[in-house]
């Protein structure tokens, strides 16, 4: 396992000219929708940007392909026989239909849903059942009339398809995966697949801002879990 790219500092610290820069950097979480992994990753970006001086816009961006869902299934403890391989990969697919309703009600409201699904099912492993996903819908804030008109509608399918292409040219094989850009230099990002942290997202916006773009692939030439991606 890759080592943490720096230690925590308990003491908040500005940014290096941090009242001076235009940087404005873009922040996307790939994750699984029912990952507990993915969860505690989605809780350290929300503090990296609660906690920052930085100007960061975010997502959570779900992914149900058949890639990163086999990636998933090999971290598994146990294996899992063909039909619950299937019922699980059709869990991900409703899960990740309903996020992306609960989405067009305010990022808010999506992302209370996705992290309500995760607790439940990720970190609490309990098993899934859509009987169970309707019923913790309706402990949030969703019109959940409108949520279930939505969850089938084109809007979501097309916004599914977008994110699959995102996912594509970004090129995501596991989750939980961060990929963070930069407005300055908006032709690269980096990608990181494990330590997403606070400290660890703090650390690399720090350096994409300090370091110009000749010098800041030497900069984390030895950080082996990141990875540069041009656009």
């Amino acid at each position: 396992m890759a080592q943490k790219i720096t230690e925590r500092n308990n003491s908040k610290k500005l940014t290096p000219g941090a009242c001076k820069h235009n940087h404005v950097f873009e922040v996307f979480l790939f994750v699984n929708p029912l990952g507990d992994t993915c969860l505690n990753s989605e809780e350290e970006v929300l503090n990296f940007v609660r906690h920052t001086d930085k100007k960061v816009y975010f997502r959570f961006i779900t992914t149900s392909d058949m890639q990163t869902f086999n990636n998933y299934i090999k971290t598994l403890d146990n294996p899992l026989s063909l039909n619950d391989r299937n019922s699980l990969y059709l869990a991900h697919q409703e899960v990740c239909k309903g996020y992306k309703a609960a989405l067009l009600q305010g990022k808010k409201v999506g992302r209370e849903y996705l992290m309500k699904i995760q607790d439940y099912y990720g970190r609490q492993g309990n098993p899934y059942s859509k009987e169970k996903m309707l019923e913790i819908a309706g402990t949030t804030r969703l019109d959940i009339e409108m949520w279930l008109q939505d969850i089938n509608s084109d809007l979501t399918q097309e916004s599914i398809i977008v994110d699959a292409k995102l996912a594509h040219q970004m090129q995501i094989s596991a989750n939980p995966t961060v990929v963070i850009f930069d407005n300055i230099n908006y032709q690269y990002g980096f990608k990181l697949e494990e330590n997403i942290t606070l400290d660890n997202l703090e650390y690399i916006t720090d350096q994409m801002m300090i370091h110009s773009e000749e010098d800041i692939n030497q900069t984390f030439a030895n950080k082996p879990q990141l990875t540069c991606i041009k656009k």
